[in-house]
């Protein structure tokens, strides 16, 4: 007997620059792969994957101390992307290479009154997340735990 899950989603576009992916009975907005424009209203499919890397991480050590009882008060991360080749993307005249995700960082801050506890649950959730453990194969990632009381 298999015990592999299986994520669908429906992802379907009508115009330039907007996707629209469909998941359950949510919905989001997906901009370019790329986006170096601040002011642009829509959300990079790349931000979209580091924010999905940081998000899991976050809650995954939320749920992991709910199940296990331990108090966390705040937990937030800062996740940085470096990209190479990022202009060849662009087509800009004279840049070659793959665009790629040349290492991922991500440090997460965790307020908790029992950092003990909070390392030990570190240890195990690193070992438990699927989109991180699919990176990693990847693409070298960098994490950081921070506990504060």
């Amino acid at each position: 007997m298999s015990t592999d899950l299986t994520c669908t989603l429906r992802v379907t576009s009508h115009a330039l620059d907007i996707t629209t992916a469909f998941v359950r009975s949510q919905r989001f907005g997906i901009g370019r792969p790329i986006e170096l424009d601040v002011a642009t209203p829509r959300i990079a499919a790349l931000e979209y994957a580091l924010g999905a890397l940081a998000g899991e991480l976050v809650n995954g050590l939320r749920q992991f101390a709910w199940r296990r009882r331990v108090d966390l008060e705040h937990v937030e991360a800062l996740v940085t992307g470096e990209l190479e080749h990022g202009l060849a993307y662009l087509e800009v005249v004279g840049e070659d290479g793959v665009p790629r995700l040349a290492g991922v960082s991500v440090k997460v801050f965790v307020t908790s009154s029992d950092d003990v506890a909070v390392g030990r649950l570190w240890t195990l959730v690193l070992d438990r997340l699927p989109l991180l453990n699919t990176f990693r194969t990847a693409v070298p990632i960098q994490l950081e735990l921070i506990v504060t009381p």
